[in-house]
């Protein structure tokens, strides 16, 4: 096996048993034995899990941001179609690759606690193509919205609860059998609504 190819299987076998065992289970030698590979191979790449944690983080941000600079989106200049084509994408990634979602987003705060600080930067910067094109879209229709980044996070939110919710099974659980598509573009629209609520023309003082 190619260096890079057990590379890519230690890392797949760690986010596998974090996601499953969760990190305080998880161990190097449990890892090895999931990649197939000697606990002496893995010690090549990866010193401790703490290491192999970090790796998982930076691997799914690039993910993430592969899908939302992808050229595709980036060269649509209307900032609303291109903020709803974030959104999809970045559901789209959610339900795609969701041991890497939930390593990115689900993990509990104290195993982020060591996380380098800017690496940690650079994850809050995975926000700044929904922010750009909220701020681009209030600029060309001259309306005013008190807090653009605050507005940004609070569509995310809307985006990351119909993932999450989806992800768990917990529709399926309460028996709410609805289309998933049509789900996703509802939960697109009504986050979408939500912007527009908070934005108001620059000549309405009552806002």
């Amino acid at each position: 096996m190619k260096r890079t190819d057990l590379r890519e299987a230690i890392l797949e076998a760690a986010q596998q048993l974090l996601v499953r065992e969760g990190y305080g289970s998880l161990t190097m030698r449990h890892i090895a034995q999931r990649a197939g590979c000697s606990v002496g191979s893995l010690y090549l790449y990866f010193e401790r899990k703490e290491g192999l944690l970090f790796a998982l983080l930076d691997r799914a941000q690039e993910r993430l941001a592969e899908r939302f600079f992808a050229p595709e989106i980036q060269s649509i200049t209307d900032p609303r179609q291109r903020l709803q084509a974030l959104a999809r994408a970045y559901v789209d990634f959610g339900l795609t690759h969701p041991e890497a979602y939930e390593v990115l987003f689900m993990l509990h705060p104290r195993e982020l606690a060591s996380y380098p600080e800017e690496r940690l930067e650079q994850a809050y910067r995975l926000l700044d193509p929904i922010v750009e094109a909220i701020d681009t879209y209030v600029q060309q229709h001259q309306l005013e919205m008190p807090d653009v980044r605050v507005a940004a996070v609070a569509f995310w939110s809307a985006l990351h609860g119909i993932v999450s919710l989806l992800l768990a099974g917990r529709l399926a659980r309460l028996r709410l059998e609805v289309d998933r598509d049509a789900l996703i573009e509802q939960a697109i629209r009504q986050a979408m609504g939500g912007l527009c609520q908070r934005m108001r023309p620059k000549n309405n003082r009552t806002a």
